[in-house]
């Protein structure tokens, strides 16, 4: 008798071993179609390297599901630890990674267009990385749910940047699973730059909730930048003044 529910059971199990083989194929297939297409356009590198992320990113959800029977649970745009930094003044300078996917980059080039245009903060692209105060690039981790993540140095003594990269997370925002739309992504870069220059959470509707990406730039959020850059010149001052006195 035992026989028969071995035999069930294997059965079972070559079926559902079968069914994600069919998935893989057809994730292999569409990763094939879209570098032929980018390839018959004239860019077969970023073809290549396109079809490259598409196949890990589907590779690893597949492992997942197979290991654990559920995808990793993305409950937050980032994991963001304020640390109440600032520039020196309202403006930056940003590099953006000629390597990373061409989506990100146009998504990081509409965040710093929409930033710019609510004349609160301006970002200069630098088209190198050493000229940056910004590092806008991207990360691939299924082992951190999170969509984006913003990086800072600051200087202590002053409450000023030195520093900072901002990631958008392959993982999530490119797999079709977690419902990401192209305006996401953008909200995503948008909030992760928002970090980028000392903006911080809020549960308000705002660019800069913790969970979404739903929103993009509000008026509060334009308001919360100015009151950071709006301090005097004393507000400046006053670190260094004290260092001073210190010594």
């Amino acid at each position: 008798m035992r026989w028969i529910f071995r035999l069930i059971g294997a059965f079972f199990s070559f079926v559902w071993r079968l069914f994600w083989r069919l998935v893989w194929i057809v994730v292999l297939l569409c990763a094939f179609a879209f570098g032929l297409l980018c390839y018959l356009n004239g860019d077969f590198q970023g073809a290549l390297k396109q079809a490259e992320r598409s196949v890990k990113i589907g590779q690893q959800s597949i492992d997942r599901w197979e290991k654990t029977g559920q995808l990793p649970k993305l409950n937050q745009t980032d994991s963001h630890q304020h640390s109440e930094g600032r520039w020196p003044q309202a403006s930056a300078r940003i590099y953006l990674d000629p390597q990373m996917d061409s989506r990100f980059q146009e998504a990081y080039l509409e965040a710093i267009q929409n930033w710019n245009q609510t004349g609160a903060f301006n970002f200069e692209i630098v088209t190198e990385s050493s000229k940056a105060d910004i590092l806008a690039t991207e990360m691939n981790d299924g082992g951190t749910p999170v969509a984006g993540e913003a990086e800072s140095q600051t200087n202590l003594l002053t409450g000023q940047f030195l520093s900072v990269t901002v990631r958008l997370n392959h993982y999530y925002l490119s797999n079709p699973d977690y419902g990401y739309s192209y305006e996401r992504v953008v909200h995503t870069a948008e909030h992760e730059l928002g970090h980028a220059i000392g903006l911080d959470h809020t549960d308000e509707k705002s660019v800069m909730q913790p969970a979404g990406s739903f929103y993009g730039i509000q008026e509060e959020d334009v308001a919360n930048l100015r009151k950071i850059y709006e301090t005097n010149e004393w507000g400046t001052i006053f670190p260094y003044f004290f260092a001073i006195m210190e010594l």
